[in-house]
């Protein structure tokens, strides 16, 4: 989209149509049943094609906040069924500050539309987390957020829900059995970015350690592979640490990281750079090179992912690559908005971009290495 003073924004012209038309919707600028207009007035008052418009009108009415009348035009839906009411948000661990986001993200989408949120911390204690999930059909909520726990349990849970056909969208989780309404970020395309990046600054001896129990943590793994493929470059099994923490999804993954790095450095060719699968196993690694007397970067070159903000607190600081975890919570209700509305729609799944953040625990690799 070109604005007035002749900039590009990057925003194609019927998603920035339809986010003004949204944003007026949920102002209260129009009642519902009110006519918006017909998509030939629309395009003529907007000095844009038809074709433009329905592509900005489609996706009002697949969100649930228009409806299409033949011969008549566009009209506001009643939103009593998208809005007022309980939201329930579900997190295992609100110590997480990914969590905590994600949760800002659904209040922030609910803001000043009447929605009551309520926000469940199930406090580390996997048992609780699904114990608010079989709960939910019975409870005054008219749907839920649900983030993921990444545990089979958690996934079963997911499983009698679905059937039981409650409203709700599973934030940070692709689910691969069934299809459910989720959010997630590009974690494929993340892990490309790491391996493009590592062997674009020369790295060739790259090691992963992470979490592999997880889709997420699976889909950036096969991301930095194909992102090094493209540069010729192989990652051995050698060099990828799966944690495997198994049923404790809150245990202390302090001495499983320690094992990994001990069991990646006393290898003939040890790497050169570790693509660690979150900030926070980073952290850990952090600390198990220093132990060995390994400096960072100078010896070993580290990324993270998630960009937590104990990212800029390290020393050096990290270099990570960003996921949106508020627009993820925001998306996530939108979502759950149109399967509120809908309920026979058919399941989505969002994938949001992610962004790489260049700090200081990335250099190239020492030549005598």
């Amino acid at each position: 989209m070109i604005t007035s003073s002749g900039k590009y924004t990057g925003i194609p012209i019927y998603e920035s149509l339809a986010e003004r038309l949204r944003g007026s919707i949920r102002e209260g600028r129009f009642a519902p049943g009110d006519l918006i207009g017909s998509e030939h007035e629309l395009a003529r008052q907007e000095s844009i094609s038809r074709m433009t418009v329905r592509k900005a009108s489609e996706l009002l009415i697949g969100e649930g906040l228009l409806e299409r009348r033949p011969g008549k035009g566009l009209f506001v839906r009643d939103l009593a069924g998208l809005r007022g009411g309980v939201v329930q948000v579900i997190v295992g661990n609100l110590l997480w500050e990914t969590s905590v986001q994600m949760a800002r993200g659904v209040q922030e989408a609910t803001r000043g539309d009447g929605t009551h949120v309520q926000l469940y911390d199930a406090q580390r204690d996997i048992g609780l987390d699904l114990q608010l999930i079989d709960q939910l059909p019975e409870s005054s909520a008219r749907g839920a957020v649900i983030v993921s726990l990444h545990h089979p349990a958690f996934s079963q849970a997911i499983c009698r829900l679905q059937d039981k056909g409650f409203p709700f969208v599973l934030l940070d989780q692709r689910m691969r059995d069934i299809d459910v309404f989720s959010v997630t970020s590009d974690n494929h395309g993340g892990g490309v970015m790491v391996g493009e990046k590592l062997a674009q600054t020369g790295h060739k001896r790259i090691a992963f350690i992470g979490d592999l129990a997880a889709a997420t943590v699976q889909d950036r793994l096969t991301g930095m592979r194909d992102g090094l493929a493209d540069a010729g470059i192989a990652v051995p099994r050698s060099r990828i640490i799966d944690l495997n923490v198994g049923e404790d999804r809150f245990a202390d993954w302090g001495q499983r990281i320690d094992a990994g790095v001990n069991r990646l450095m006393s290898q003939p060719n040890v790497p050169t750079a570790i693509f660690c699968s979150c900030d926070a196993i980073a952290r850990q690694v952090y600390r198990a090179l220093e132990a060995l007397n390994l400096s960072v970067p100078q010896d070993v070159s580290i990324v993270g992912y998630d960009d937590d903000p104990l990212a800029e607190y390290l020393n050096p600081k990290l270099t990570t690559v960003r996921q949106p975890f508020r627009k993820m919570g925001e998306s996530a209700m939108e979502l759950l908005r149109k399967r509120i509305a809908r309920p026979d729609a058919q399941a989505e799944l969002c994938v949001l971009p992610v962004e790489w953040v260049e700090r200081a625990s990335v250099s190239s690799p020492r030549e005598d290495v």
